[in-house]
């Protein structure tokens, strides 16, 4: 195994759970997650990660309530905020968004913020690409390759089809790693993931900190990826 290309995914889960336990409004748990975010991109940068790809909000949430909605429709409160943005771009940190962009549920002052942190960060250069999954779903992604396809590709030409998605300028993924104690992928990223290799973690996305991306990189690299062989 090489790092020369190393990317991990993470989904974020559990800022609801944090906040019910402290007793607080489930906004909280939210507005505390960027704090994860900046300490995890650190994390990466110190560790030679060159992609990172998190979830932030996918097709499904629209479906949570109304008020908690409209708070993760302000990214710059709890995903990347204004300060972060000017970190990451003096540390060489693209961030990009992935997903259905174009929703129209999805606000003007929404989109504006998601553009001008890509502007921002933009460089020819990166130490480490950050992918953020944004109103996105794994079949969606797949269905609209589909889509886009047609006729065109050739039955079974994986690389064909691949290149009419989304993410078809990441490499796949190395390591996904899920907060907040779940155990299931959640129609994220399903095609990068593969031959990924898996951590699940109780800890809460909120409390999610460096030390903790640290030890699962760790035991991560004590793994043998096989790819269906006999030795790797």
């Amino acid at each position: 195994m090489t790092d020369s290309t190393l990317h991990i995914a993470v989904i974020m889960d559990g800022n609801g759970r944090w906040a019910q336990a402290a007793g607080l409004p489930r906004s909280a748990g939210h507005e505390r997650a960027h704090l994860s975010v900046e300490s995890t991109v650190t994390a990466a940068l110190e560790n030679g990660v060159t992609h990172l790809s998190l979830f932030a909000f996918s097709s499904e949430n629209w479906n949570r309530p109304e008020s908690e909605v409209a708070l993760l429709m302000q990214p710059e409160r709890w995903l990347v905020t204004e300060h972060e943005v000017e970190s990451y771009r003096q540390r060489n940190v693209q961030v990009a968004f992935l997903g259905d962009l174009n929703d129209p549920r999805i606000p003007a002052t929404c989109s504006h913020w998601l553009r001008t942190v890509e502007e921002h960060t933009t460089t020819h250069n990166p130490q480490l690409r950050v992918t953020v999954a944004f109103n996105y779903g794994g079949r969606q992604e797949i269905a609209e390759a589909a889509r886009l396809c047609g006729t065109k590709t050739r039955l079974g030409a994986q690389e064909d089809f691949h290149q009419h998605m989304w993410s078809a300028h990441l490499p796949d993924i190395d390591l996904l790693i899920r907060t907040s104690g779940e155990h299931r992928i959640s129609n994220f990223m399903l095609w990068s993931l593969w031959y990924a290799e898996l951590i699940f973690t109780d800890t809460l996305w909120p409390d999610f900190r460096a030390i903790h991306f640290s030890r699962a990189l760790t035991e991560y690299r004590m793994r043998h990826r096989r790819y269906g062989t006999l030795s790797g």
